[in-house]
Formats: structure tokens, C-alpha cells, sequence
């Protein structure tokens, strides 16, 4: 018997990019949303008819710095965004949201659609890339971000890691060796720097016409309990007939989640298969 109706419009603003003489580009930023609702046995809106009107303003700064070398090329970017949230947003205190080092600077990094970021918030970041000339896609990657906040606050995810007034830092390590290796490592670092809230650890090998990824995700506190070891495996007969191969085992209570072998057919409009799927 719960029943909600929602009608959002969002107005947003983005300046051009402004350059500076040290080679400093920073823009500004300005969304507003118009949240209308109604609802009944809901606990998040109320049953008479509401309007509200929110607004997030935003400000970006990075310094991107180059340096080309004899075989490789790096890149070397600080970055900040500082965001101002004059009102309120709704209680997602207990919804799921993953926040990671490649979405932690994005306007909606919460992935809520009727609401903003409740406070006041500075999010420091820094990139680095090291690319070969011959070949860009043989390439070393790292990032790392963190929040700091005026105030605690309580309404935003905490699974997300960024409520508290200083967040956990996020990372990730890509290493592309060739077309056939690449590693690539995320992680959540608790703002003690001694425990690590999240592992995720995925390896892509490409040989010939066989695509393997093995991955494994471990969590632990606010963000969740989960400690997984996945496969993934795809096999190109040619370009239009695939085999994939799927499974996932759940290292916390020790057991196989589930088995999926899918065969393929795609052209360029029609995709046909037959799935045959283990659940445990």
C-alpha cells in the first residue's frame, strides 16, 4: 500500500573554464532542483501535496602538469571542489551508496535523484599518469581523493564513506602492461590510515580470441561485509558467435554463488542466446 508520485526539474548552470596565467583552470558551478511529491505509508514524504526547492553550488580548480621524457610521458593533476548546500536533503543514512575514487568528484556522487549533498564539503584529489610514447595504451595510473566537511552529517549514506567531517581516502591503481595484462586495484583507506575499509583487486588477461578477468572484493565496517572471488571468462568464436562463462564464490560463508555459461549470437541488428544459469 505505498504509493509515491514525483515530478523533478533540475536547472543547472556550468561557467566556461577559466585559465589562469600559472595554468590554474577552474569553473564554477550552480544546480538547482524543483522536488514536487505526494505520497501515502511512505517514510519519506508526506501525504499532503509538497514543493520544494534546493540548490548546490560548486567550485573547481586542477592544475594539470605535463612532463615528457624519452619514452614516457606523465601527467601530474591536483584537483579541489569545494561545495556549498544552503538547505537540507532527505534521510538516506541507511540507503546503499558506493562512493569511489572515479565518481567522488562528480555533482551526484551519492547517485540520489531528490536531493543534494546536505553541508559544506572540500573534496582534494590527485591524479598521476605515466604513459609510453610508442604506445599509449601501455600506461601506469593512481589516483586519490578525500572529503573534509564542516559538520558530520548524518543523513548522508553511510556507506558511502564521505559523512563524517574527515572522510575515508579513496584510491585506485591501474597498470595496463600491454594489450594482453592489465591489473587494476581500488581501495578505501579508513581515515586512520591504519584499516582498509574496501579491496578490489581484478586482473584482465587477453589471448587471442579468450578474454579471462579474475576479481576479488572484500569489505568491511560501515561499507558492507563482503568478501567475494569472481571469474568471467568470454570466448570469440568470430565476430558474431561468443561463449561467456560466469561465476562468483562467496569466501565469507564459503560457497559457490552461482554458475552462468551463455552462448551468443550478434550482428548488427539481432542478438540471439540461450543462458543456462546455477543458483545457489
Amino acid at each position: 500500500n505505498n504509493l509515491k508520485t514525483r515530478v523533478i526539474n533540475d536547472l543547472n548552470f556550468n561557467s566556461l573554464d577559466l585559465i589562469s596565467s600559472k595554468g590554474f583552470k577552474s569553473n564554477y558551478n550552480v544546480f538547482f532542483k524543483n522536488l514536487n511529491t505526494t505520497a501515502t505509508n511512505d517514510t519519506r514524504y508526506k501525504s499532503s501535496a509538497q514543493t520544494e526547492l534546493m540548490s548546490i553550488f560548486e567550485l573547481n580548480t586542477i592544475l594539470p602538469m605535463i612532463k615528457e621524457n624519452e619514452n614516457t610521458t606523465n601527467y601530474l593533476t591536483p584537483k579541489i571542489s569545494l561545495r556549498v548546500n544552503p538547505g537540507d536533503m532527505k534521510d538516506y543514512s541507511n540507503s546503499e551508496r558506493k562512493v569511489n575514487v572515479n565518481n567522488i568528484f562528480e555533482i551526484n556522487r551519492l547517485g540520489i535523484d531528490d536531493s543534494f549533498e546536505e553541508g559544506k564539503s572540500l573534496t582534494v584529489g590527485l591524479d598521476f599518469k605515466k604513459t609510453d610514447i610508442v604506445n599509449i595504451n601501455k600506461f601506469f595510473e593512481t589516483k586519490i581523493a578525500t572529503v573534509y566537511r564542516e559538520n558530520e552529517e548524518s543523513f548522508i549514506p553511510l556507506s558511502s564513506g564521505i559523512n563524517k567531517k574527515n572522510s575515508s581516502f579513496f584510491g585506485n591503481i591501474s597498470n595496463n602492461f600491454s594489450e594482453s595484462i592489465n591489473i587494476n586495484y581500488d581501495f578505501i583507506l579508513n581515515d586512520d590510515l591504519k584499516t582498509l575499509e574496501y579491496n578490489s583487486l581484478s586482473t584482465t588477461l587477453n589471448y587471442k580470441n579468450i578474454t579471462t578477468e579474475i576479481s576479488f572484493i572484500e569489505e568491511s565496517g560501515d561499507l558492507g561485509n563482503i568478501n567475494t572471488l569472481a571469474n568471467n571468462t568470454k570466448i570469440a568464436f568470430n565476430d558474431e558467435n561468443y561463449l561467456l562463462f560466469n561465476t562468483r564464490r562467496n569466501r565469507e560463508i564459503n560457497l559457490t554463488e552461482f554458475y552462468d555459461l551463455i552462448y551468443e549470437y550478434k550482428n548488427d541488428c539481432l542478438v540471439a542466446g540461450i543462458k543456462y544459469n546455477k543458483t545457489y
